[in-house]
């Protein structure tokens, strides 16, 4: 009987510091009900970063567009450059023509007046 009296006391005490816990945990709820937190400035200051992003986003994509614009448009080599680089590969290549023809004329003449000593030599003997 005795473990039986102090098991029931022990069960009692455990219940009872049970139902303080409980009132300590009812009231702390209370006071979170009671406590109202104004989250409109939050709320306010969100949306507001969030026009800001959506307007940064907005302007980026714009200036990527006209970069992807402009890049389509770009030439490797201005229209002008290489009109300037064919005259000159053109010149170039007559006056290579040119020069080839005026060598090859100074060598038939070499072997013209060769010729001609070699005819007066022969006539001379």
């Amino acid at each position: 009987m005795k473990k039986m009296d102090d098991i029931m006391e022990l069960l009692t005490d455990e219940i009872n510091g049970f139902q303080k816990s409980i009132k300590k945990l009812e009231g702390l709820s209370k006071v979170l009900n009671e406590l109202k937190v104004d989250t409109s400035k939050l709320e306010y200051h969100l949306k507001e970063h969030l026009r800001n992003q959506e307007s940064i986003q907005s302007q980026n994509t714009r200036i990527l567009n006209d970069i992807n614009r402009k890049l389509k448009l770009a030439k490797l080599i201005p229209k002008w450059q290489l009109a300037l680089l064919l005259t000159f590969f053109l010149v170039m290549g007559l006056v290579i023509g040119y020069l080839s023809f005026q060598v090859i004329q100074l060598n038939k003449k070499e072997k013209a007046v060769i010729m001609k000593e070699k005819v007066e030599l022969q006539n001379q003997q």
